[in-house]
């Protein structure tokens, strides 16, 4: 479509919207019921009583607005009211746990230093025990002890398969079979 062909379009609407709205004031003044004073006087009174009508809404609507605004208000304030509450209850709670939190850590700060001692004693015995001259003959008591509970010990698992029934025979005490049928080591 060319320029021109719009423009002769435009042109063809504006024409026909200014013949209706020509054809429509005129058909409007030929069938009005009365004169254009008496039309004029009627449409003011209508509008006076609209005028008044939405007054009466716009004040009952003011009225209803401002109970509702007094409920809301009310409303908020008591929301406000617990919720300040409850964070006083949670900062005391969190006060109180802070106060137990550090009186346990006072305890255990108290027996970490006995418990400290008494390992640091534990340790030097053992050190003593282990590598003093004077200590030799317990050490050679210690072991003795620890090869004879190791002797019960074995033997009384060996015992207790051979009662299970799985068909090997019980080894001399102090050694062990793989039961793979390999040779028996001593422990």
């Amino acid at each position: 479509m060319t320029t021109e062909d719009r423009r002769e379009s435009r042109g063809g609407q504006f024409g026909a919207l200014l013949l209706a709205t020509v054809l429509g004031v005129g058909v409007g003044l030929l069938a009005a019921p009365q004169a254009g004073s008496a039309t004029r006087r009627a449409l003011r009174q209508r509008l006076a009583a609209v005028g008044e009508d939405f007054e009466d809404e716009l004040e009952e609507l003011r009225e209803r607005g401002g109970r509702a605004s007094h409920v809301v208000r009310d409303g908020a304030e008591r929301l406000h009211r617990r919720g300040r509450k409850a964070y006083e209850d949670a900062v005391e709670e969190l006060q109180d746990l802070r106060e137990q939190l550090e009186d346990r850590t006072e305890e255990e700060e108290g027996s970490g230093v006995a418990g400290t001692l008494l390992a640091v004693g534990a340790g030097l015995a053992a050190a003593y025990l282990m590598t003093s001259e004077r200590a030799a003959p317990a050490r050679q008591k210690v072991r003795e002890a620890a090869a004879g509970f190791r002797d019960e010990a074995e033997a009384r698992w060996d015992r207790f398969q051979h009662r299970r029934g799985n068909g090997q025979a019980a080894p001399e005490s102090g050694t062990r079979t793989d039961p793979a049928d390999s040779a028996p080591q001593t422990s």
